[in-house]
């Protein structure tokens, strides 16, 4: 019998878990595990969600370390980020910003938030990649096409800060054809795509050209 099929229940105790979703959340929490040993998520910090059909979206609750997580950590919301049963723990405290990307992008089923040391040289308004195979791992065509990444300065105002970010990434009816990506300043970064391993690339892939490229400030 897998594990998973231990975590019957989200973290309020009250909202059922599906077979196929205890696994996906089972296979989250194993990237958590993967970027902790890159010092992706230090602390508590870093938070990690998944889209469940029809339902609203799972969100890791705040106070515990991302490495520990297992699927009954993690809180069933609705579009809005509020907690689908009447009493529940606390969710992460940006789980305002994971409602935006769910609501504006229909394809996106994942989101990956850390907090790696790659991130901490990157500021306002963005940064740029450019000439580097890796660039395809992002949805970009060929090495020779730019990708900016847009840096919005860090808020400890959540709904203001969503606000912002809604105003400028997501104005737009166009939608790239590529993961959703923007970064907060001196915090993290903000990683969504169509599916798990995807999704994890594509944050790998950031923070490798951040790392190892001559990215520039856009």
């Amino acid at each position: 019998m897998r594990s998973e099929r231990r975590y019957k229940f989200d973290a309020s105790g009250q909202c059922p878990l599906t077979l196929l979703e205890q696994i996906q959340l089972t296979t989250l929490c194993e990237i958590a595990v993967r970027l902790d040993s890159r010092l992706a998520i230090p602390a508590t910090s870093s938070n990690f969600s998944l889209r469940s059909t029809g339902r609203g979206f799972f969100v890791s609750r705040s106070g515990k370390h991302k490495r520990m997580l297992n699927p009954s950590d993690f809180l069933l919301v609705n579009q809005n980020g509020q907690a689908k049963a009447p009493i529940a723990p606390k969710a992460s405290d940006e789980t305002l910003l994971h409602a935006l990307i769910y609501r504006h992008c229909p394809d996106v089923n994942v989101v990956l938030h850390c907090h790696a040391p790659e991130l901490e040289k990157a500021s306002p308004p963005g940064v740029q990649f450019d000439g580097h195979e890796l660039l395809k791992a992002l949805g970009v065509q060929d090495h020779k096409t730019a990708l900016n990444v847009p840096v919005y300065p860090n808020s400890q105002d959540m709904t203001a800060l969503a606000k912002k970010i809604e105003q400028k990434q997501f104005a737009s009816e166009s939608v790239r054809n590529g993961p959703v990506l923007f970064i907060l300043g001196q915090h993290g970064i903000y990683c969504g795509w169509n599916t798990l391993d995807r999704s994890e690339a594509a944050l790998e892939a950031v923070l490798h050209l951040l790392k190892y490229s001559n990215w520039k400030t856009a």
